[in-house]
């Protein structure tokens, strides 16, 4: 297979997924938008939700490798929310473009959400000494608030600006994080 091929899928797909919701994407059509045949599809891909599942991880990856080990967690939400705001279109369409899968890709963006929190507070030094327990609850808690702003988001036909939005809501709720993890190591 030519090593190209996966990355031309990935292309075609995202390109589609602009155009129309993911339920209404064959791997047919994909195939044919970027020239390759349906056994290249599936030398790499068991099926569309593979490959969407593939895309979300690398975005994540992305938007974690982006962000400075120093950033905040806003400046870290900020990078996620740019990432997702330059695919709304695309996340609109497999949210809620999606009859019997939405959980499935909703679980996917949770997946996101929680890559990014959890990677956030493990990269500070104040949480090193925070119970795992107490840790799970923490990222449990930043993920679903995260998640839940983006989903509002969604819901409401991305009609107003994510990134301000949150931007407003995590300055509210600055040094947060480090406050509940320092509490937790005593």
């Amino acid at each position: 297979m030519p090593p190209f091929a996966k990355r031309m899928i990935k292309s075609s797909f995202i390109k589609l997924l602009n155009e129309r919701p993911i339920s209404q994407i064959t791997v047919k059509e994909i195939v044919d938008d970027c020239g390759v045949n349906r056994n290249s599809f599936y030398y790499h891909f068991q099926d569309i939700p593979s490959l969407l599942e593939e895309i979300v991880v690398e975005l994540a990856d992305k938007v974690i490798a982006s962000q400075p080990e120093d950033a905040s967690f806003e400046e870290q939400i900020s990078g996620a929310l740019n990432q997702i705001v330059k695919h709304k279109r695309a996340i609109y369409h497999i949210i809620r473009g999606s009859n019997s899968n939405s959980e499935f890709y909703e679980l996917q963006l949770m997946r996101i959400c929680e890559y990014v929190t959890r990677n956030y507070i493990n990269s500070r030094d104040y949480s090193v000494d925070v119970p795992e327990e107490d840790m799970e609850y923490i990222v449990n808690f930043m993920k679903n608030l995260t998640f839940g702003q983006i989903m509002d988001w969604i819901y409401h036909d991305m009609s107003y600006d994510i990134a301000e939005h949150s931007t407003r809501l995590y300055r509210m709720f600055a040094g947060s994080i480090r406050a509940v993890c320092l509490r937790c190591s005593q």
